[in-house]
């Protein structure tokens, strides 16, 4: 049987922020969870119950501490009675856990239907130092969805610090410091607040402030951002300068290269990027209401990231959509990032859904949810460029492509990649492969000891491939695995899981997002880039990234124990001419948790 006959490409929520749910999880120390769902090594997760969007991530340089916080029911492996919970670290890589308990709750009739996502600010509410301050949404009322008539003044901003390194906070007695959106706007969402400092619209500004972000978007208007300024030395004072875009719902500007921004915004960060000749102003955000191809009823919530250009207007600052794409192709969603004070790294964190899994699944294994690995996000530059695999250079609408006067084109796009600190996380020396020959069409590596790896591999690519890439978390003969696939053809990453497990239960369809290579003239002789993956399997998680610059979040649920095959693979015409030149796999990955008291779940009768 053939490569390409064993292996077939298919081309293949709406989430309510509602009432929550009082269902209480049983937490005993007795038995054992199931084990087909392993706990990931390298992956942050809650330490039980539901986790959901990464808040106030930052980096506290008076004592070298970051801090990492996530929405968290405690009680429950649903969306529900939204918490914090609340990591530490000293080197980035490895996290403890604050407390077994939330570190913000509902407590307030501010808050008392929800702490939800925010952001974390260095200093104390008048800038004093060896404190820390969050900002977070204050819920009075629920449900909230982009669909529904929205309350007014249902989420409001309200802050807590902390004087002892983020073990305890205490609510500030002005909270809410804003009751809720502008008064003269209905929106459609108003929540998720972001705060930075932001050079470039200081220089248009001609002064000096903090800046916030609050998401959401406008009735009758489209997505957007409300811009505010904060002075320094009063955390509790913003002044809104206005809606800093103005879109149409369903904004699609880039076509199967980005995506569409919808009718809601929800986490949108703001930041510039810059190499050594130039900069350039950048938004990330989760977006609801647009046509995402392929996904099911409801589950339009997707990451995407706009580059653009700050101008000044009469109704005030204003960004300008030059290009855009999308942040991470899988199931990531809420990104949440900051600028490294010392490195100056820009580094973001998201969280990984589990759509796949019923609830009752969800509750067997005790813990919902995951965050992705840390992420550089970078002004990705590359000189020199001719053409792609397929498309025009016009016609990919993630980059941005200027002639240089040779006769080639500079290319820049958002550049992203896992935070080169992880390589902190290889404990041993990797099994390596080179040359590898295709003419086979597959071969097998190795059979993987553990369920947690990496693997980075270089491979040289024929434009005449229908198909190359890697079969993981497979079986001896093939029945069961999954398989990453990139088409040179159709210009496009592919994760295939409709045999990754037999459970007629479990979502296996296949996720996928273009990406091409390019062309670029070296010397007056024309060539084609090499193929770079990373691929990190952890548990049930899978993460993979291309060429710095394309990413891709999905779960792999494997349910046998003999599922630890990992091979290569390449279809058609061009399969003699494809080289996999460098393969490195490494194993007995770091844990990233430390663990004071193992927390064991009772298992639930499926």
């Amino acid at each position: 049987m053939t490569a390409i006959e064993k292996y077939k490409v298919t081309t293949e929520a709406k989430t309510y922020l509602g009432t929550p749910k009082r269902t209480t999880m049983t937490v005993k120390n007795t038995t054992p969870r199931p084990r087909w769902h392993p706990s990931p090594t390298y992956h942050l997760k809650a330490p039980r119950g539901w986790i959901n969007d990464p808040c106030a991530p930052g980096y506290d340089a008076s004592t070298g501490t970051y801090h990492l916080s996530y929405q968290w029911n405690p009680k429950s492996c649903d969306w529900g009675d939204i918490t914090w919970g609340h990591y530490t670290s000293r080197d980035g890589l490895t996290w403890k856990q604050n407390t077994q308990n939330p570190v913000l709750e509902p407590s307030e009739p501010y808050d008392d239907k929800g702490i939800f996502t925010g952001c974390l600010h260095p200093t104390g509410l008048q800038g004093e130092e060896g404190q820390l301050t969050v900002i977070y949404s204050s819920i009075t009322n629920l449900p909230i969805h982009w669909t529904l008539p929205y309350t007014r003044n249902c989420a409001g901003l309200s802050v807590a610090t902390s004087t002892d390194g983020g073990k305890t906070w205490q609510k500030s007695e002005q909270n809410p410091i804003l009751e809720g959106e502008p008064e003269d706007l209905t929106v459609t969402g108003f929540r998720d607040p972001y705060l930075a400092e932001w050079p470039a619209l200081d220089e248009m500004r001609g002064e000096a402030s903090l800046y916030g972000f609050v998401s959401g978007g406008v009735v009758d208007g489209g997505p957007t951002v409300f811009l505010y300024a904060i002075s320094p030395t009063d955390l509790t004072q913003w002044t809104y300068l206005g809606p800093l875009i103005d879109l149409p719902t369903g904004f699609s500007p880039s076509g199967r290269w980005g995506g569409d921004f919808g009718v809601n915004w929800e986490c949108v960060n703001f930041m510039t990027l810059h190499n050594e000749s130039e900069e350039r102003p950048f938004l990330l955000m989760g977006t609801e209401g647009g046509v995402k191809p392929g996904a099911k009823e409801g589950r339009d919530q997707w990451s995407l990231w706009m580059a653009g250009s700050l101008e000044q207007t009469e109704q005030g600052p204003r960004i300008k959509p030059e290009y855009s794409g999308i942040l991470d192709h899988g199931c990531l969603y809420a990104p949440n990032s900051y600028e490294h004070p010392i490195t100056k790294n820009r580094i973001v964190w998201g969280w990984l859904k589990e759509d796949e899994l019923t609830l009752a699944r969800r509750e067997s294994k005790g813990w919902t949810g995951y965050f992705s690995i840390p992420r550089e996000l970078f002004l990705y530059t590359v000189e020199n460029v001719t053409r792609t695999l397929t498309s025009s250079l016009a016609e990919v609408g993630c980059i941005k492509a200027t002639e240089n006067g040779r006769g080639s084109k500079t290319v820049q796009t958002l550049g992203i990649r896992p935070l080169p600190d992880l390589q902190g996380l290889r404990r041993d020396k990797p099994g390596y492969w080179k040359n590898i020959d295709s003419d086979a069409n597959l071969g097998k590596l190795a059979d993987t000891h553990t369920g947690s790896w990496e693997l980075e591999a270089t491979i040289k690519v024929s434009p005449n491939d229908q198909g190359l890439g890697f079969w993981i978390r497979h079986n001896e003969d093939l029945s069961q695995g999954t398989a990453i696939h990139f088409s040179s053809q159709s210009e496009k990453i592919t994760v295939e899981r409709s045999k990754s497990n037999y459970e007629a239960d479990v979502e296996k369809d296949a996720v996928s997002g273009p990406f091409t290579l390019f062309y670029s003239d070296r010397n007056g002789s024309e060539e084609l880039e090499k193929l770079h993956l990373r691929i990190f399997c952890d548990g049930d998680v899978l993460e993979v990234f291309a060429n710095d610059r394309f990413a891709l979040s999905t779960m792999v649920y494997a349910d046998t124990g003999d599922c630890t095959g990992l091979s290569w693979f390449v279809e058609g015409p061009g399969a003699s001419e494809t080289v996999f030149e460098s393969v490195k796999l490494w194993e007995n990955m770091k844990e990233v948790v430390e663990v004071d008291e193992p927390v064991i779940y009772e298992r639930s009768q499926l």
